[in-house]
This record gives C-alpha cells, structure tokens and sequence, in this order.
C-alpha cells in the first residue's frame, strides 16, 4: 500500500503473483463469513477500519506512519476488547450398561444395545448418569414388581433410582457433579404384546418407555395432571427429535 500527498494507493496481488493498483479514499475487504472490513483512507493523523457485521459493528482506529516516500505503516491504536463467546454447558455424560436375562424367543424380541443408547441419550437432560438397563422376561418382571412395589404382575418398565445428581456434591476434581444413578427393567414379551395391541411398531414402544424411565431416574412424574403433562410433553418432544410419532396418539 503505498501514499502519497494525494492519498494512498492500494497495490493487490494474487496468488499468482499478479499486482495490479490504484488510488483510493476508502478500502473494503470481504471476508469469508459474511463480514466487510471498511477502510477510511482519507488521510489525517488517523484512519477508522469498521468491521461490519449483520447485527452489530466495531470500530477500531489505526493510525498510519509514513516509512518511506511512498509507503506507509498502519498501526493499531486504540481497539474496543473482543466480546467473549458465551462459556456452553458441557454435554452430560451417560455410562450405560445393558443386561439380558431373557429365554431364546424373548431374545428375539429385544432391542439391540446401540438402540438403547440412542434413545437413553436423548433423554438425558442435564445431568451426567450412570445407567442399568435389564432386560427381563415375565417371571423376573413379575417377582420385580410384586417385591418392589406390592404389584403380583409383570408390567412394562420399573425404574430404580439409587442417587440424585441434583443433590450431589459437585466432583472438586472434574467440576462436574456426581452421576446420577438408577437403573431400568424392561420386560420384553410384555412390552411386546402391548405394541401389538397398540399397533405400534415394537422398537417405537421401547424407545418410549426408554425415554419415560430415564425422564423418571431424573425426577419426573406422573402422579399430579400438570406434572404427567408436562412429562408427557417432553416425551413427545424427545421421540420426536429420534423419529418417532406421538405415543399418545391413537
């Protein structure tokens, strides 16, 4: 870039090593994200660079040296800091592992274990957690649910839940909180027959009642209406965003 008593003249070369030049008041450089640089290059003790975005501006002042006779240096003066990038929350963490205690037929019938990953990854909300899911035939189902919750019958889902994250002191090591922790026992030929009798596909039932037992290991209920709406709500929303159509819907 050279100067002169008229003003500058701006010489370019490509990556070729082709110069080409000319006398100019104002630059302006496009620059790959959308952004343009704007060079006042009237003269004066200093020149005005603005970097114009679509929603906001900054203006930093240069202050040109003349090196030579017809040369000159361009200095930065005086510059508005750079507004820091909002800090993002980490992902949560999910440990999962999955159990089968099912007969040859049941097997048949289970979700495959990448599956169960997918859709327990996608409830999870906040939290980091450490998961178990048993996938159990009838009488496993049935004796879970008789000795956990007075209920002499094999039902769909029972969850566990051994540890509240939200209660947890945070880890001084890692910053981040204790996992929860629980565990999810499905019962695949109950599971099964109940999307027959729905007219589901059977891995859409299961990625449901995934999604309602981690929704559950993270404190959501259904016991209160606006509490079972709003939990069914985000079941909506999370099956949804796998894929899935409305559970509620007949």
């Amino acid at each position: 870039m050279g100067m002169n008593k008229r003003g500058f003249k701006v010489v370019v070369t490509d990556r070729l090593g082709q110069q080409s030049s000319c006398r100019a008041e104002h630059l302006e450089i496009l620059l790959g994200d959308g952004r343009r640089l704007l060079l006042n290059l009237g003269g004066g003790d200093s020149a005005a660079l603005q970097v114009v975005a679509e929603s906001e501006s900054e203006t930093l002042m240069l202050r040109p040296s003349a090196i030579a006779d017809n040369a000159v240096a361009l200095g930065l003066l005086a510059a508005e800091p750079p507004l820091a990038l909002p800090q993002s929350e980490p992902e949560p963490m999910l440990n999962l592992r999955v159990q089968k205690a099912l007969s040859d037929d049941d097997k048949l019938l289970a979700p495959r274990k990448h599956h169960i990953r997918r859709w327990a990854r996608a409830a999870l909300l906040a939290a980091d957690a450490d998961v178990t899911v048993r996938l159990v035939g009838e009488e496993e189902g049935q004796a879970l649910n008789r000795d956990y919750r007075g209920k002499d019958y094999p039902t769909n889902v029972l969850t566990f839940r051994y540890h509240d994250a939200a209660d947890a002191a945070v880890n001084v090591d890692n910053d981040r909180a204790s996992p929860l922790q629980g565990d999810l026992v499905l019962c695949v030929p109950v599971i099964a027959r109940e999307a027959l009798a729905q007219q589901k596909a059977v891995d859409a039932h299961f990625a449901h009642l995934i999604v309602h037992g981690m929704l559950h290991l993270q404190g959501y209920d259904h016991e209160a209406t606006r509490d079972a709406e709003a939990m069914e709500a985000l079941e909506i929303d999370i099956l949804e965003r796998l894929g899935y159509a409305n559970p509620y819907v007949a």
